[in-house]
């Protein structure tokens, strides 16, 4: 037997395989992937999304005329001494509003976005208003009626707006509920309310100074002046 030691090379160990490790199965690759994520619907509900909901306006709304209709307008006292339906609306921005039987004289007047009369009539009021104060305790309350979004002058909100109208501004529904209960056929239209709720006097089409005034003078004395 030989001393020898036995120079015969041995077989070395294998070396175990490295797994084959995608990019996505990376754990550090994970946390920056929902990191990004997070980001992105960060600045989407903090621009895009809040953005469309601040300016988001309401053009029609569901409206409630409480009370008898007044007869369709024919002549400007054809109904003078009725009650006025009072009213349950919304405005431009959304705000539900009551207009009631509170001893307040009003002063009411529809138009319609698309009618060329209420787009000289509308900046007529406005500068009006710009250098006159309305009469003792008389509110002039504004109504959107009649919307088409598929013809001139949409969104009525808009127009109210570019033309720097300075009240808020009620909106009817859209079947025009409030345009029928006060008796509307035509626009613009102007609706004169006391103070103990009576009409005085009705004005279809575009008024003068000296009407739009005349009828003023009517919800806050409740008398009007013909002829």
């Amino acid at each position: 037997m030989s001393n020898r030691p036995n120079t015969k090379a041995r077989p070395r160990p294998a070396v175990a395989a490295t797994p084959d490790r995608r990019i996505w199965q990376s754990p550090i690759w994970w946390v920056g992937f929902l990191l990004v994520v997070a980001v992105i619907v960060t600045i989407a509900l903090t621009s895009g999304g809040g953005d469309s909901t601040a300016s988001a306006a309401t053009e029609t709304a569901p409206a409630e005329a409480i009370g008898t209709p007044l007869p369709r307008f024919a002549t400007m006292t054809d109904a003078a001494g009725l009650t006025a339906p009072t009213i349950a609306a919304s405005t431009t921005d959304g705000t539900r509003v009551q207009v009631l039987d509170d001893g307040t004289p009003r002063l009411y007047g529809f138009f319609a976005h698309w009618c060329p009369h209420c787009q000289r009539e509308v900046p007529r009021t406005v500068a009006w208003l710009a250098q006159h104060d309305l009469p003792a305790g008389v509110e002039l309350v504004a109504i959107s009626t009649s919307v088409d979004p598929t013809v001139d002058n949409y969104p009525p909100s808009a127009w109210f707006e570019r033309e720097g109208w300075p009240l808020p501004v009620l909106v009817d529904s859209e079947t025009g509920t409030l345009a029928k209960a006060f008796g509307l056929s035509g626009f613009p239209f102007w609706v004169a309310v006391d103070a103990d709720g009576k009409v005085v006097a009705r004005q279809s089409g575009e008024l003068d100074t000296a009407q739009f005034e005349a009828l003023l003078d009517a919800a806050a004395t409740g008398q009007i002046s013909v002829g």
